[in-house]
């Protein structure tokens, strides 16, 4: 087997790989918010983090009262710079009403960023994969 395809086989896997968890992440997410209880919250704090090579991001801190009158504080792991909220600023906030400390700040990119990122990592490695074969395959038929 040469190396050509063995490169194109794992691209193609991680290919399908990638995508599979993007799905994964996606229904779970869709799960999440069928039973969320919603609550507006309020930005503690901004957090930030330096990463390994250098670069870092402000993740908030944030707390909301559940339905039940408990107060919880969530560091959310999403991170970014510039950062995406201020302190004081009121937010969105769903929670699972089984376990409050499973909250997530509701907007579109902080719920959908991961499988977003996965599926279109998995697009990019698949189609490589895919052109790496069909070139192997070709140069294979036209000797």
């Amino acid at each position: 087997m040469s190396e050509t395809l063995i490169v194109a086989i794992v691209f193609c896997f991680v290919g399908f790989l990638l995508p599979a968890l993007a799905l994964f992440f996606w229904l779970r997410t869709r799960a999440f918010l069928g039973t969320a209880e919603k609550a507006q919250g309020t930005v503690i704090r901004m957090v930030y983090t330096r990463d390994s090579d250098g670069g870092g991001g402000y993740s908030p801190v944030y707390s909301f009262r559940t339905i039940s009158g408990q107060t919880i504080e969530i560091h959310d792991n999403m991170s970014s710079n510039p950062p995406q909220f201020k302190e004081g600023q009121i937010i969105d906030v769903l929670y699972d009403p089984q376990n409050p400390n499973k909250a997530r700040i509701n907007k579109w990119f902080n719920l959908y960023f991961v499988p977003l990122l996965l599926g279109f990592l998995g697009l990019i490695f698949g189609g490589v994969g895919i052109a790496i074969l069909a070139s192997s395959l070709f140069k294979y038929f036209s000797n």
